[in-house]
């Protein structure tokens, strides 16, 4: 009764990578780290077209606001703001061309653009001056949520920053304490906001990340149990060749794509029917675990003739096999079908109760594509047609039947 509970309680579900327990520092195990900071960087990359637009825009602006109110000014920030100009393009031409170099390149332009403001705002005598101070708290904004950077570049710089932003007002700048403090503690406040939901952020993508990877690697275990039960379902467990169901899908969907002209098609198929001779005399004198061996030893040497990825061999029921040859014609199957013929028989196999030689051989019908003759049944009855005369002329032989119905059985 507890285990019928116990089942009932808690039915098996996958894991989803949303169960995985992240560490506070974020950092994965090398190999998956590598690859979440590859993606996220590639991402970041899409990014950085509009993110440098945006900037450059933000700069105009400045700019046209500044000489609009003192044009004095504007001849001497010109140039250090060309600085941060020239910072924000090398990161758009790097997006486009050297992405390993991506993050630090963001992070050193988040670093100018902050010192090119504190420099300004030391050296300019203005009563509006005190505003380039504020523009590290941006340039720290930018590093997480404009430019996405990863923490582990956004957090150093940011407290680089603020330390420099922090030098520059209470050591050189001629504000007073209090403003120095009000401008200090507004950029550290919204800095560290910034960071906290970076952090966030950024552990969120790492989930999805893993929760990406988790379910890729069931779709792949998926795949390989489909392809496995997929071989079970079409191959002969004995013989190793594709069994009579694999055999009439594969050859249908290989007629069909010849007739349809479907792209690696073959423009001609050629089919291959024997089986071994006398084989129920070799099972009765030899039994049935000699048989075996026998039909798995018969069955390698058409399948190490095989090549192409359109030809196969089948067992087609006890001791009958079909070899299919995709773009193979009559004059060639008949060459495949007597090297084949003659490898069986020079296995040597011993069979003392054969009614045609001392060895195990066999007799082979074959038939290809023509016109009217463009089935697998079609092709396959008209095989056993040149079988069966193969085996009415003495078997260890080769018989077909031509594109114009003609029966020819050829001599071994």
């Amino acid at each position: 009764m507890d285990n019928q509970n116990t089942m009932r309680e808690a039915p098996q579900t996958l894991p989803n990578g949303q169960d995985l327990v992240l560490p506070w520092h974020l950092r994965l195990p090398a190999r998956l780290e590598q690859e979440f900071r590859e993606q996220f960087r590639d991402a970041a990359a899409r990014l950085i077209p509009a993110a440098s637009v945006l900037l450059l825009a933000v700069y105009g602006l400045a700019l046209a606001i500044e000489h609009r109110m003192a044009p004095e000014v504007t001849l001497l920030s010109w140039r250090p703001r060309l600085l941060a100009v020239m910072a924000t393009g090398a990161v758009l031409l790097i997006s486009r061309r050297a992405l390993p170099w991506l993050q630090p390149a963001i992070a050193a332009m988040a670093l100018i653009v902050a010192c090119v403001h504190i420099y300004l705002g030391l050296i300019v005598e203005h009563p509006l001056a005190a505003a380039y101070f504020y523009i590290p708290f941006l340039a720290v904004l930018a590093l997480g949520s404009v430019f996405r950077v990863l923490l582990y570049w956004a957090l150093p710089i940011s407290l680089l920053i603020l330390a420099g932003q922090a030098a520059a007002l209470f050591g050189l700048s001629s504000l007073t304490s209090a403003e120095s403090l009000i401008i200090f503690a507004f950029s550290s406040c919204g800095a560290l906001m910034s960071l906290f939901g970076q952090y966030f952020f950024e552990r969120l993508q790492r989930r999805l990340f893993l929760s990406d990877r988790v379910l890729h690697l069931h779709r792949n275990e998926l795949h390989a149990a489909n392809r496995t039960l997929e071989t079970q379902a079409s191959e002969d467990g004995l013989t190793g060749t594709v069994n009579r169901r694999g055999m009439d899908v594969r050859l249908s969907n290989l007629l069909h794509n010849m007739q349809h002209q479907a792209r690696g098609a073959p423009d001609s198929v050629a089919v291959l029917l024997f089986d071994i001779d006398y084989f129920k005399q070799y099972n009765d004198t030899y039994g049935h675990q000699a048989g075996d061996e026998c039909l798995k030893a018969v069955a390698e040497v058409p399948k190490a003739m095989v090549q192409r990825a359109t030809d196969f061999v089948a067992r087609y029921g006890g001791e009958e096999f079909v070899i299919v040859l995709g773009g193979t014609r009559l004059r060639d199957a008949l060459v495949f079908a007597e090297r084949m013929r003659s490898g069986i028989e020079r296995l040597g196999i011993p069979h003392r109760n054969s009614g045609s030689n001392t060895v195990v051989t066999i007799s082979i019908g074959v038939a290809c594509t023509a016109p009217g003759i463009d089935t697998a049944e079609q092709l396959i009855q008209r095989a056993d047609e040149a079988l069966y005369q193969a085996k009415g002329q003495g078997r260890n032989r080769v018989a077909c039947i031509d594109e114009e119905g003609v029966l020819r059985v050829l001599a071994p």
